[in-house]
């Protein structure tokens, strides 16, 4: 009587099945980690938007602090009514003409620049052209701008603000830096205050 013999094969490979789960499974871990690093990718530009816009806008409020209260030209009448720069002042360039704190009242900017009227990234803060290997690219902040407000605080409350024709020895700061998104809107990156008084002068 003849002999069967059974031959039991080694398996060499997987089943459509299994090969089927385990791509899913990478599949599936491969978007977790893509998730993962576009979160941290968003995240490290926000920052780096928030660090530059914050460096722009506490720049212009130093240089504002800078200034007198008044036009030295009135200094008899430091109690201005009229936050503003004269048309003289706005003349420019930049802003080299203004010399007190109201000037910067309503004041903009795109982009931004130096008190010379120069491109800011192109300049050092004495306003000297920097050497071209430490300039960034020209148009390195043409999508950004910055905007001042200066106003008289309640003389009891610092945290209202009053008319201009109700003058007091308090003025508040407000710098707003923003950027232009993809649409052409903008949007506000930071915004940054200071409290700056006037203490009359006593015989």
């Amino acid at each position: 009587m003849p002999t069967i013999v059974t031959l039991n094969r080694l398996r060499t490979g997987f089943s459509l099945m299994e090969a089927v789960v385990a791509m899913s499974i990478v599949a599936f871990a491969s978007s977790v980690l893509l998730l993962g690093v576009e979160a941290t990718m968003e995240s490290v530009h926000e920052q780096e938007e928030i660090t530059i816009a914050d460096g722009l806008a506490r720049q212009m409020l130093d240089e504002i602090q800078g200034q007198s209260w008044v036009d030295p030209a009135l200094r008899s009448h430091p109690y201005q009514t009229s936050l503003s720069a004269s048309p003289d002042e706005l003349l420019g360039p930049g802003r080299s003409k203004f010399d007190d704190t109201d000037d910067y009242n309503n004041y903009k900017a795109t982009p931004p620049v130096h008190v010379n009227g120069k491109a800011l990234a192109a300049t050092d803060s004495s306003g000297d052209t920097l050497p071209e290997a430490f300039r960034p690219r020209s148009n390195f902040l043409s999508s950004w701008r910055i905007t001042v407000e200066v106003a008289y605080l309640n003389e009891n409350n610092h945290s209202v603000q009053v008319a201009d024709y109700q003058p007091t020895n308090y003025r508040v700061l407000i710098c707003r830096v923003y950027r232009q998104n993809r649409d052409n809107t903008r949007r506000e990156v930071v915004s940054r205050e200071r409290v700056i008084s006037y203490i009359p002068a006593h015989d």
